[in-house]
């Protein structure tokens, strides 16, 4: 399974697919030689289409494509897996990263993995408004210089936890 497809299957199961992602799903495909009639016709779907039309296509290459479906607790933690991953790549930065991963706490019904993701949105919205130093656990502190560098130790954290359950 390739790597967007895993993401494709965690937005589904969170309820926060596109058709866009959809189609550049398919497009991606195309270009790693994957073909179907399905898959054709979906990278060629126009960005207007309801998702459901959308949707339908996917699963029907899916189907064609003998691709099996993660279930959610695989597909979810391999998606916050891919924010945390960003951040410590620095294709997101800490703000961003964090931003990302405690809306994905909300998606997931308050899961507790994602505890940490609320506390340091709290730090930052703490230390954007001049308040330092911010508490995020009982015995950790955040301050304005330190705050890249606790998220991306969190993240490395984040990972080794979600990979371990999921």
């Amino acid at each position: 399974m390739t790597y967007l497809t895993g993401i494709i299957f965690a937005k589904r199961v969170l309820g926060i697919d596109f058709v866009s992602d959809y189609i550049d799903w398919a497009g991606d495909m195309l270009t790693r030689e994957y073909d179907s009639r399905n898959l054709r016709i979906l990278a060629s779907t126009m960005r207007s289409a309801s998702t459901s039309e959308a949707e339908d296509y996917f699963l029907r290459c899916v189907k064609e494509l003998q691709i099996i479906e993660p279930g959610p607790e695989t597909a979810v933690p391999e998606y916050a897996c891919y924010f945390a991953r960003q951040i410590l790549d620095g294709q997101l930065t800490s703000r961003e990263g964090v931003r990302a991963l405690y809306r994905l706490r909300f998606e997931t019904d308050d899961a507790p993995e994602f505890l940490v993701w609320s506390e340091l949105d709290d730090a930052l919205d703490s230390l954007t408004s001049g308040n330092s130093p911010y508490y995020y656990r009982s015995d950790e502190s955040v301050t304005p210089e330190t705050f890249d560098t606790v998220v991306k130790q969190e993240a490395e954290r984040f990972i080794v936890r979600m990979t371990k359950t999921g």
